[in-house]
């Protein structure tokens, strides 16, 4: 299918970042360029560039790419990033220690492996991230290392931001549900001068929760400029300023291998536990096309997030009698900041596109951190809440972790096929320094790759294989560990096929993949003295778009056979089966419905499957109606009420740490639009 892409700079630099728009776009244009390629609105994007980092069509990514567009994250009504990711294929939530976003793709925890715009977003990994400044969330899957540098073992997740592409707009979101929640929205736009254009998006949010005790309440500003100061020049400029207050819930203890059967609402923490954290995030991107064939980019963020938790645990022993072991952990960023820079040129004659980039990436960490282990042992079936210690937050250690890299990409189509080679060299410097003790570092040089070739079958349909691999810090580079002083290695194998199907409506997926994972283990002078080795491999097919223009849809279905290789035990809660369906019909110019269905399958807390948590399937339903600038829509959850377990901590704590997901509920927004 042939479709014409407008090629006015401001025009095609919108067309990069922010494509879904692009089919409203009223831009004027003088010149225009004849490509291949596919545009929808709905739950098909066409031109998801966190694969290669660029605008290569989807078709000839050698690598699973997943994308949940806007349209799609408002018809599940989700506000934070946690909501918006259940269809797709591979990528589960998990408990995340009741107090942020964290992931497991493709068997892998993904807790480091979120990126802003192509930058690594390390301020707000503690924290649930809004959904407000978000266009649309890509997913890579597998090893992504030779074009990000260190992490993505089993994926990475990129949030696209928002753009004030010079569309004049307000659009008002007000919502209410169940457990005291509340939302408030505002997203506005506006064309402020010939070279200069707006937008701001505001968010308010509070809540009760399921459980007892357990609360929520954040705000959010986000203006974002776009300045074009000459012909082929774009910048975005953005201020992100970030707050969020919440009770953390770690779930509850487990006994003979199975989670405490209690009722959702039971709450083990203590009353007075609590995490704050302010953030803010500023970033610039600077967009220069030098000719047709050239384009030079330039990104730059800083973040910078101080955070106080106070939150009561299990302890991870093994609960024998009907009393579980209770401690108080408090820990703070004072603060947590992260530099970025990275700078790419892009270089695209046609049967050849060259990428060169480098980048650098700092994080500074000034943690506190008190316990108190005296608690009195809190009674599993029947626990009495009530304040628990706080011992406050006393200096404990200052970490810094640098990383340089520099990296190359080259795409070569021969006709139908295309070749696709990355390298990439990385510096990685660790240096911490516990209160009162002398310093410790950690320092590697690394080369990751891609080596992978796709050939179209046809014009809609194409085949892959890919080879790569990734560097992985131990503990993600914020702790060095002189029992963990090698890093990690992963190497993916993958083999598959993308198509466009009914009339290049619907992108379907299909993945068959090998992730192997290398984990040295040190003794104390560095010396490697044993490994662990994990294997996971298995399946994805994902199919997003529309069946017809008032039918959308997106579904996801992965088999993972996940284990450590010498025990042939799965990894702490990475389920075998992920189900996932959703749809919605646009009945008529004024209803819209829609529902979905997601299964997980068995589980297991633990490194050594020592807590089965189950299977288990919810149900959600959603109505609209629209009347002119007037939009309600009613989102239903788990109408069946099915009572599961949501997920777990890591594999120690994850064995009384086991949280209960939430029963039935609902949301109502009202939207007004002008």
């Amino acid at each position: 299918m042939k479709t014409v892409f407008i090629r006015q700079p401001l025009a095609l630099a919108i067309s990069l970042v922010v494509a879904p728009a692009l089919a409203q776009s009223d831009t004027q244009s003088t010149e225009t360029l004849t490509v291949y390629g596919q545009s929808y609105e709905g739950y098909a994007e066409h031109m998801p560039t966190s694969g290669t980092k660029t605008d290569l069509a989807w078709l000839d990514v050698p690598q699973s790419v997943s994308v949940v567009t806007g349209t799609e994250i408002k018809d599940r009504g989700a506000v934070r990033l946690v909501d918006a990711l259940d269809g797709v294929a591979g990528v589960n939530n998990t408990l995340g220690e009741g107090s942020r976003d964290q992931f497991v793709i493709r068997g892998f925890d993904s807790l480091n492996d979120v990126y802003r715009d192509g930058l690594r977003d390390d301020g707000n990994l503690q924290s649930y991230r809004s959904l407000a400044n978000i266009e649309r969330i890509e997913v890579v899957k597998g090893a992504a290392g030779a074009l990000y540098g260190r992490g993505s073992a089993g994926g990475l997740i990129n949030l696209v931001t928002k753009r004030a592409n010079g569309e004049n707009f307000t659009h008002f979101n007000f919502g209410v549900g169940s457990q005291n929640q509340y939302v408030g929205q505002v997203d506005s736009s506006a064309s402020v001068s010939e070279t200069v254009n707006g937008r701001v998006n505001l968010e308010y949010r509070e809540g009760d929760s399921y459980v007892d005790h357990v609360d929520s309440h954040d705000y959010f500003i986000a203006p974002t400029l776009r300045i074009t100061p000459r012909e082929g020049h774009t910048l975005d400029l953005d201020v992100e300023y970030a707050y969020q207050e919440l009770v953390p819930y770690r779930g509850v203890p487990s006994k003979d291998g199975k989670p405490v059967d209690v009722t959702e609402s039971i709450f083990f923490g203590g009353t007075n536990d609590y995490q704050k954290s302010d953030s803010l995030r500023l970033a610039a991107d600077y967009q220069i096309d030098l000719n047709h064939a050239l384009t030079w980019h330039n990104r730059v963020s800083w973040n910078r997030i101080e955070l106080e938790q106070k939150g009561t645990r299990q302890a991870s022993t093994v609960v024998t009698g009907d009393t579980v072991a209770q401690t108080v952990n408090n820990f703070g960023y004072d603060p947590r900041t992260t530099t970025t820079l990275q700078s790419e040129l892009v270089w695209d004659t046609g049967a050849n596109q060259l990428l060169l980039g480098a980048d650098y990436n700092r994080i500074d960490i000034d943690l506190t951190l008190a316990s108190d282990k005296t608690l009195p042992g809190q009674d599993i079936h029947h626990p009495v809440a009530g304040p628990t210690p706080d011992p406050g937050f006393k200096p404990f250690r200052d970490n810094v972790t640098e990383s340089t890299g520099l990296y190359v990409q080259d795409v070569y189509t021969l006709g139908d096929l295309s070749l696709i080679g990355n390298v990439r060299y990385d510096m990685m410097d660790l240096e911490q320094q516990k209160f009162g003790q002398g310093k410790e570092s950690l320092s590697d040089e690394k080369f990751s790759y891609r080596a992978g070739a796709v050939y179209r079958l046809t014009s809609d349909v194409s085949t892959y294989a890919t080879w790569a691999r990734s560097w992985q810090l131990p503990y993600a580079g914020i702790y060095i560990n002189p029992k963990l002083a090698e890093f990690f290695h992963t190497d993916l194998q993958e083999l598959g096929m993308k198509a466009y199907l009914l009339e290049d409506s619907l992108m379907l997926n299909a993945a068959l993949f090998r992730i192997d994972q290398e984990q040295p283990q040190t003794n104390v002078d560095g010396d490697v003295i044993d490994k662990i080795e994990a294997r996971h491999q298995g399946i994805e097919l994902e199919i997003r778009g529309q069946i017809t223009e008032q039918w959308n849809l997106s579904a996801g279905y992965s088999y993972l056979d996940a284990e450590d290789k010498e025990t042939g035990k799965k990894p702490n809660d990475v389920s075998d089966h992920l189900f996932s369906l959703w749809t919605a019909y646009q009945l008529n110019d004024h209803w819209r419905f829609g529902g979905g269905v997601k299964y997980v399958g068995e589980r297991f807390a633990g490194n050594n499957e020592a807590v089965a948590l189950g299977d288990y399937t919810t149900v959600d339903l959603m109505a609209a109606y629209r009347l002119d600038r007037h939009h309600v829509q009613l989102n239903a959850y788990n109408i069946l009420d099915e009572k599961y377990i949501l997920g777990t901590t890591n594999g120690t704590s994850g064995l009384n740490q086991v949280g209960y997901g939430a029963p039935a509920e609902f949301m109502l927004h009202y939207r007004y639009h002008f």
